[in-house]
């Protein structure tokens, strides 16, 4: 009687199973391949294992990142690995091309340790992507993923692919042809070009502008780390440019910027640069060595755009110095990040000049750039001057805790802030790392965390939400 029961009970259960369907290989191959381009490309071709259905589908996707993350970790952690894994890259990107079968691409992205020794492979991967009518063109060649390269061994963008000729070490060298089915440079479609970021890639002005004057959709243009870019004019109404940014760039001369609709602009050659007619320009980030070099970019270079701007971000060594200056009515700004270095009893109380400019912040960030702890020692002190800060809403304070100057600064927000809402504490670095943390530098975090947590917590009154990362 119980092996009815039992053998009922089973068949029952069987009955009442569904057997799941593979709805997904059912949609269109259009769908799938669209599905498959939001997948960096390893992962779009590891899909083909799936079924014969998938085989070839991520052939034909239009975003092609190569994104090298776990090879460059660990060439950060064993660099004698460096050559290898170039190699192993190179050979990756160079077949996987010749199998894609798309006609168009939204994306090409580059990422690895590459130099002037990977010309060849890189020239042609250029070819291609403007042969598909590349929209997205980036090519990420930091040494090691995160630093920028020496300049005579950053690889030179190829001038003759756009028939200019001129590039350092292109006058003899020859177009490839082979192996990617590519046009000749003079059909060469760039126009579509959106987007264009090099990272230490040699590329001169003349380079540069011509892409500018050639690519009627291309809004956002990035260079980290050219060592050839000397002089660069972004001139113009009928530019489509909105988004500028020349940083590291230590030969620049002059940058001249006029007559745009430009709406954010980076740059870390400050003292070279030239504004005029930017009604658009609202978002600025310049870096300097030096307070006095800074004091300079805002007073002359920023002029024009001083009273419109919504965003500045300011990168410096000091900012001590400053704390009596008087700095022109920033009557819009609604957003300040000060990125300085943080040194044993100095002050930042500096920085209050700029935000007593600004009757319209809202928010206030700090990033303390430190490799260890540099908590002072000294008596906290009051700021020289008072400001009332009507729109003030959140403060965010990056970096280890410095004892004397973080309490003091705070101590500036509760006095004069009024419409204070947050406060934030995260003692991590603002600057990205591939490098596993050190157990002395988690230990050192930790330590700044519980002394933030001791000095702050009885300094913030209840109704301010004190955050601590």
């Amino acid at each position: 009687m119980a092996k009815r029961l039992h053998s009922f009970a089973l068949n029952k259960c069987q009955k009442r199973v569904c057997i799941a369907k593979d709805r997904i290989s059912q949609l269109p191959d259009e769908v799938l391949v669209h599905i498959l381009s939001f997948l960096t490309v390893e992962e779009a071709a590891n899909t083909s294992v799936l079924s014969r259905r998938w085989l070839s589908l991520w052939r034909y996707i239009d975003r092609l990142d190569f994104d090298a993350t776990k090879p460059l970790d660990k060439v950060a952690l064993q660099p004698k690995l460096r050559k290898r894994q170039m190699k192993k890259y190179l050979r990756w990107v160079s077949c996987t091309l010749q199998m894609c079968k798309g006609q168009r691409l939204d994306q090409f992205r580059v990422c690895f340790d590459l130099n002037k020794f990977a010309r060849h492979e890189i020239d042609k991967w250029i070819e291609f992507a403007f042969s598909r009518n590349v929209q997205r063109l980036e090519l990420d060649l930091l040494k090691g993923g995160e630093h920028i390269r020496n300049f005579g061994y950053c690889y030179t963008f190829p001038a003759w692919l756009l028939g200019l000729g001129d590039s350092a070490d292109s006058s003899s060298y020859i177009p490839h042809s082979n192996d990617l089915q590519i046009l000749s440079p003079v059909k060469q479609n760039f126009k579509s070009l959106k987007v264009l970021l090099f990272k230490s890639v040699n590329v001169t002005g003349k380079v540069l502008e011509f892409f500018l004057h050639n690519c009627p959709f291309l809004e956002t243009m990035a260079v980290h780390g050219s060592g050839t870019l000397v002089n660069l004019e972004v001139v113009g109404p009928s530019l489509k440019l909105r988004h500028l940014e020349i940083q590291y760039c230590y030969k620049v001369e002059s940058l001249k910027i006029c007559d745009t609709n430009l709406v954010t602009l980076r740059t870390s050659v400050g003292t070279k640069l030239l504004l005029k007619n930017v009604p658009m320009l609202v978002e600025v980030k310049i870096s300097s060595a030096a307070f006095n070099h800074i004091l300079n970019d805002i007073s002359s270079c920023l002029s024009c755009v001083i009273s419109q701007l919504v965003v500045l971000h300011l990168t410096t060594h000091s900012w001590e110095k400053l704390e009596h200056y008087n700095f022109p009515q920033l009557t819009k700004l609604k957003k300040f990040v000060l990125t300085t270095c943080g040194q044993k009893d100095r002050s930042l109380l500096g920085c209050t000049s700029i935000i007593r400019a600004a009757p319209q912040l809202k928010e206030f960030e700090l990033q303390l750039i430190s490799g260890c702890s540099v908590q002072t020692v000294r008596e906290c002190r009051k700021a020289a001057i008072k400001c009332r800060l009507h729109h003030l809403k959140v403060v965010k304070l990056w970096g280890f805790y410095s004892g004397a100057a973080h309490v003091e600064l705070v101590r500036y927000f509760l006095e004069n802030a009024i419409a204070l809402e947050k406060i934030i504490f995260d003692p991590r670095t603002p600057m990205p790392t591939r490098f596993p943390l050190d157990p002395l530098f988690v230990k050192k975090a930790q330590t700044a965390r519980n002394l933030a947590k001791l000095h702050l917590e009885g300094e913030v009154p209840p109704d301010i939400e004190l955050v601590i990362l």
